[in-house]
């Protein structure tokens, strides 16, 4: 083989790596633009039905970027059917300036519904005396169920609060464990009465309550519940 024919054939050689490696970078690239593309439609659509669940209850939301939401999809599925189509020396500019309009679009509707939803989650939310309600068990009163509904009431509450973007029926099981809250409060100040059940919160601390505070309404009350023969007298 003489030199030149050596020479030409490395040439060869090297423009052929060199395609190799601007088409394994090329293809990373159009890789990253359709899992960032792809992940832009998912993130839209939970977002769109973020807007659908928060509308249900007359929140008022940004109608141009609602608006505007299914026309970014669309974007955004033309661009990722064009990918496999472009040619390995095409620019991608374009793709990538699509890509971040979109991104700024989703950062924009997002922000709009977490705020509403987290406007509407910030409703006054009923006290329930977790103290009184052991207190009450420990003295012998049936309050089992009321404490179940209680904690899964309050368990949605604390899934709903870290939950960022509403999901198809967050509002009616917000709406659903408030009501269960306040129904479970009416129905403990029905149960026992202010002052008899802070008797009973008392006598569980170690100090107890002065004698003189069982008046006799004190003692019917307790009769009537039938939890009067768990008191008892220490004498010091």
């Amino acid at each position: 083989m003489i030199l030149m024919e050596r020479v030409q054939r490395l040439r060869t050689a090297a423009v052929a790596a060199d395609d190799e490696n601007t088409i394994k970078r090329r293809t990373g690239e159009l890789v990253d633009i359709a899992q960032s593309v792809e992940s832009l439609i998912e993130t839209i659509k939970r977002l769109g039905n973020g807007v659908a669940e928060l509308r249900t209850t007359g929140v008022r939301m940004n109608t141009e970027l609602a608006q505007k939401a299914p026309q970014v999809v669309a974007m955004l599925y033309a661009l990722s059917d064009s990918l496999p189509n472009q040619a390995v020396d095409a620019s991608l500019n374009e793709a990538k300036m699509q890509v971040k309009a979109a991104q700024g679009f989703v950062n924009n509707l997002r922000l709009s519904v977490e705020e509403a939803w987290k406007a509407k989650r910030s409703r006054e939310v009923p006290a329930i005396n977790d103290d009184l309600i052991t207190a009450l068990a420990r003295s012998g009163i049936e309050v089992e169920e009321i404490r179940i509904e209680i904690e899964r009431a309050q368990g949605t509450l604390a899934i709903l609060n870290n939950r960022a973007i509403p999901e198809l029926g967050d509002v009616e099981r917000l709406t659903r464990a408030l009501e269960i809250l306040r129904s479970c409060g009416k129905r403990i100040s029905e149960l026992v009465d202010p002052t008899l059940a802070q008797i009973i919160l008392n006598t569980q601390e170690t100090t107890g309550m002065p004698l003189s505070s069982f008046t006799p309404e004190i003692l019917a009350g307790l009769t009537r519940l039938g939890i009067l023969d768990r008191f008892w007298v220490r004498l010091r």
